[in-house]
């Protein structure tokens, strides 16, 4: 699952702020409806106390929004709440000037602790007294493309803190900012072989893994998706498969895992509604696979998998 934090430029220009607290589950949706318009000033913010919403922020320049426009723009949002049931609560509309854009997610973004282990750490804060005993994931935002807030992400990282992959060969499909690969690693992956289709994400995870100390040789990645995987992955091929994307996405990729995983690997599945569960359990049935185990978090759902051997 892709979550998206855009880097703003400084200009010259006056600013609409648009701040919007919604549920979690209407990220994606928000992030795809926003990306449709061609509106790259944006970002999600989530306060680690608070479990149930975020706040979306979006930058539009004032000489090109009128009061219209920017009524279509709530009325679009609003739309997308009622697959899920959800309502919104009022948008805020706020005049501002040209801003330090990099600092204003120093001010928004804090320690974050995840499962048992974990502390995802923005990277120029140190580490409170009360987390020096977790594993640190030190994450750039201006660069992030995954910051562990959403429920999908959330998931799997507490999969990966609630069984350590120690000794194991990874690979992460989306690897997006680098989050689950650094994390694997961290928790005594072997190597872990991290690819995206997107150049930005390949950048982000780069990024990140110099922020971590992570040698280049540990965390291989690669623009593009499974077919760069089974084209650089050892010989002895993978034993954990980490897949953090939509539900449609997971299906085109689901036939080639077998092309890449080891006889007693799993795959972890996120990113896939709850009320997608069944489709996927029977569709990964009729290529061989058995569902070991499913969790939830909020709407959103996570599918283990391995190799029917029987």
């Amino acid at each position: 699952m892709v979550e998206k934090t855009i880097n703003l430029q400084n200009s010259q220009l006056s600013w609409l702020r648009l701040e919007q607290e919604f549920s979690f589950e209407l990220e994606d949706s928000f992030y795809w409806l926003l990306s449709k318009l061609d509106i790259h000033r944006f970002s999600f913010e989530h306060d680690p106390d608070n479990n149930s919403t975020q706040t979306l922020f979006i930058w539009l320049p004032l000489n090109e929004w009128s009061v219209r426009d920017q009524e279509i723009l709530v009325q679009s949002l609003i739309s997308l709440t009622e697959p899920f049931d959800l309502t919104l609560p009022e948008c805020k509309w706020i005049q501002v000037k040209d801003e330090d854009w990099s600092l204003s997610w120093k001010i928004n973004w804090k320690p974050d602790p995840v499962g048992k282990s974990i502390l995802i750490l923005p990277a120029w804060l140190d580490v409170p007294e009360k987390f020096l005993q977790r594993k640190i994931i030190r994450l750039d935002p201006a660069s992030a493309f995954g910051t562990g807030s959403h429920p999908s992400t959330r998931l799997c990282l507490e999969a990966l803190d609630n069984e350590p992959p120690v000794g194991q060969t990874i690979a992460d499909l989306g690897c997006g900012s680098g989050i689950l690969s650094l994390t694997a690693l961290k928790l005594g992956a072997k190597s872990t072989f991290s690819v995206d289709t997107d150049s930005l994400s390949i950048s982000a995870t780069k990024i990140n893994s110099a922020l971590n100390d992570v040698p280049e040789n540990l965390l291989n990645v690669f623009l593009g998706s499974i077919e760069e995987i089974e084209a650089n992955m050892p010989k002895e091929k993978i034993d954990l498969v980490l897949c953090n994307i939509l539900a449609p996405v997971i299906k085109l990729l689901g036939p080639s895992f077998k092309k890449i995983i080891g006889h007693k690997g799993k795959v972890i599945l996120s990113g896939l509604l709850v009320q997608q569960i069944k489709e996927l359990q029977e569709f990964f049935l009729q290529l061989g696979w058995q569902v070991l185990e499913i969790k939830r978090k909020d709407q959103w759902a996570l599918m283990v998998l391995t190799l029917n051997l029987s």
